[in-house]
Parts: C-alpha cells; sequence; structure tokens
C-alpha cells in the first residue's frame, strides 16, 4: 500500500478490499492481510477527512476585511 496515496484512490482501495472480503473465494490468511490493509486506510481516510474539515472550519471563522 503507498503511504502517500489520495484520498479518492484510497476509497477505491478500500472498495476492492471490500469486495474481496465479501467473495468467498479468500483464505484465512490473504483476508487478514487486506483487513490490516483496509484498517490502515481507513484511518489515514480518516486523518485526511479530520484535516480537511479544520482547513474549511478555518476558512468558515476567517473574518473578511472591511473595505
Amino acid at each position: 500500500m503507498a503511504k502517500d496515496l489520495n484520498f479518492k484512490k484510497a476509497i477505491e482501495r478500500l472498495e476492492e478490499i471490500v469486495e474481496k472480503l465479501e467473495s468467498q473465494d479468500l483464505d484465512l490468511e490473504e483476508a487478514v492481510e487486506l483487513l490490516a490493509e483496509g484498517i490502515e486506510l481507513h484511518k489515514k481516510c480518516q486523518e485526511k477527512l479530520k484535516s480537511a474539515q479544520a482547513k474549511i472550519n478555518k476558512l468558515l471563522e476567517e473574518k473578511p476585511e472591511s473595505n
């Protein structure tokens, strides 16, 4: 898994992982590896969302300068 995966690619990878985990064709070891990767991606996505929300909040709190 790439550490610098952007949000969109991370979500796409999470969707792939979910599809694979829902299939009946996985052995236990592969399922555990996919689950671990999915958990890590989820954490990274949550961090990116929190960061984006903080930036948005900061922008909304800034008062426009009067002319």
